[in-house]
């Protein structure tokens, strides 16, 4: 089973359905989950746009935490700071570094046409990554 568990997290709908998840999983084996939040920067233009506020950042990594200490496990918040495109590889750095053996991550559905000009994070971590990965739509029912 599982020992070492990271959660990318989001305020997407899919976020808190993986941070659900991988709690259950971490539940189930006794492991630890290891929160990660990146708060993007996206560049537009000649342009570095902030997507999110470090406090709000901050914040979110908080409750994601909390809840996974109120279902009774351990857990480690790590919040990072990256453009779009440093995203999949703060997750790889981050799995590296903590020593997961799992991660759980939501895909972001986008159409055929987004996807080809911007891929989803969770293709680029899945092709790069040494570990499982196992991806929650956001929909999946509980």
């Amino acid at each position: 089973m599982f020992q070492n568990i990271v959660v990318a997290v989001d305020s997407s709908a899919g976020g808190a359905v993986a941070l659900r998840t991988a709690t259950r999983l971490a539940q189930a084996s006794g492991g630890v989950v290891h929160v990660l939040h990146i708060a993007v920067t996206d560049i537009e233009l000649y342009a570095a746009v902030r997507l999110e506020d470090t406090d709000a950042a901050q914040q979110m990594l908080n409750t994601a935490v909390a809840s996974v200490v109120d279902a009774g496990l351990r857990s480690e918040g790590h919040l990072a700071a990256g453009t779009v495109n440093e995203v999949p590889g703060i997750i790889t750095e981050t799995v590296r570094e903590v020593g997961a053996d799992l991660l759980v991550i939501a895909p972001h559905r986008r159409n055929m046409f987004t996807a080809w000009f911007t891929p989803r994070v969770s293709d680029a971590v899945t092709h790069i990554s040494d570990i499982p990965v196992l991806l929650v739509p956001d929909g999946v029912k509980e």
